[in-house]
């Protein structure tokens, strides 16, 4: 039992990303373009995502045209990263996708 719930805990724990907190929108899937995968909202602002998570990619190919031009609920984290030229960004990453019915 105890077994169990040492692995039960690594699993949530590396499906978990600690610190960080997760953030929801809804957008419009516009494509992966230059670098960054690409949604917009209802007034048409963009936002650009620079990474997605292996779970969101085994259930959505993103990188091809087929969810293009598709509504999605977005979850995603923003963290700070120091770049090549020690400049800090922010990363935004999708943690979660879900198409609407």
């Amino acid at each position: 039992m105890k077994s169990l719930l040492i692995v039960l805990f690594v699993t949530v724990s590396s499906m978990t990303t600690f610190g960080q907190e997760a953030s929801k929108m809804n957008g419009t899937y516009e494509g992966y373009i230059n670098g960054v995968y690409v949604f917009s909202n209802h007034e048409d602002s963009k936002t650009e995502f620079t990474k997605v998570t292996s779970e969101v990619i085994a259930n959505y190919d993103l990188n091809s045209q087929k969810f293009v031009g598709r509504q999605f609920s977005i979850t995603f984290t923003v963290d700070s990263e120091i770049d090549e030229d020690d400049k800090e960004v922010q990363v935004s990453t999708i943690t979660g996708l879900l198409m609407p019915i």
